[in-house]
């Protein structure tokens, strides 16, 4: 009888052991609500290159386009909450809620698991506009009100808030000019037919043979990766232009708390391997890990700083 007992408390055991161990159960699904090959396509193969040997299962990456990244988070909202499905989202997580006139999802049905990395954005100017210093620039859009564009990726993408928020600071009165996808903007402004981008440090190889110019960087400090390049509070003409993506883990928020540590460190352990980040950083990116909470702290502050720009900018996605 004792013998029975004791062997159907190793059993019992042995399924608990197992069962903690086994996630995942199964191939996971790495949603990227933008279209494939831009900077959050490609570090979500990153990513899911490296959770695949980490997990020994299949990590597939997804892409779910559509509604400035509403549909993919929407889809990952109503997933199975098991942590087999997760979401690389980023500055639209905060923004969508805020510009569109009806969500697919409730945005409380999504929670920050964890941040990995950032893009501080860029001031560029084609080399056809007669400014070398943001100074300049904001004395040429005063000059001549409304004859300075920026190209955006889309309405309420990275870019296009940037642009609002320093238009905003400096009291210039600029076109918007979005563009379905990165690569059709980046074409355009290349060509001298939108006049200014904010876009992040992968577009200073176009600074090289002159085609376009960097004039400053939307951080509180100058960036170690281009020391030379002065911040725009530097400049003078307005303070608190702090604008760029950022990338982080969202999960449904039904997933088990022991789930989201098991998925938290999974990348935690990713994120600090030296190689890992040397990779991000060819992406033009800033590897810049942060734990569950400091994430969540961080997701507050954007939506209040981006909520004040849409509101007085009065931006809507149709």
């Amino acid at each position: 009888m004792v013998k029975r007992w004791l062997g159907g408390l190793f059993l019992a055991v042995s399924a608990s052991v197992a069962g903690a161990a086994s996630f995942p159960e199964r191939p996971v699904n790495l949603v990227v609500p933008y279209s494939p090959g831009g900077l959050t396509d490609q570090l979500a193969r990153l990513y899911a290159d490296r959770l695949s040997k980490v997990w020994d299962q299949p990590v597939v990456v997804e892409n779910r386009p559509g509604a400035g990244s509403s549909i993919g988070a929407a889809y990952v909202a109503r997933s199975k909450p098991d942590g087999h499905t997760v979401l690389l989202g980023s500055v639209g997580m905060v923004t969508n809620a805020m510009m569109l006139p009806s969500m697919p999802y409730k945005t409380e049905e999504l929670t920050p698991l964890t941040r990995l990395a950032v893009a501080p954005n860029v001031l560029y100017v084609h080399s056809s506009v007669p400014a070398t210093n943001v100074q300049e620039l904001v004395d040429y859009a005063k000059k001549n009100p409304g004859s300075l564009s920026f190209a955006s990726s889309g309405v309420g993408s990275s870019p296009h808030l940037a642009a609002e928020l320093f238009a905003a600071k400096t009291g210039i009165d600029v076109i918007q000019v979005p563009y379905k996808g990165t690569g059709a903007a980046i074409a355009d402004f290349l060509g001298g037919q939108v006049n200014a981008y904010f876009d992040t440090m992968q577009s200073m190889r176009y600074t090289k043979d002159g085609s376009i110019r960097a004039l400053a960087v939307t951080t509180t400090e100058r960036l170690k990766e281009a020391p030379d390049l002065p911040t725009i509070e530097e400049s003078g003409v307005a303070s608190g232009v702090i604008s760029g993506s950022w990338f982080g883990i969202f999960v449904p928020s039904d997933v088990p708390a022991k789930t989201q540590t098991q998925l938290e460190q999974a990348f935690n352990q990713i994120a600090s391997d030296p190689a890992v980040q040397e990779e991000v950083a060819k992406l033009g990116l800033i590897p810049d890990h942060q734990p569950q909470q400091a994430f969540k702290a961080f997701i507050e502050s954007e939506t209040e700083k981006w909520g004040d720009v849409i509101r007085t900018q009065n931006i809507r996605i149709q």
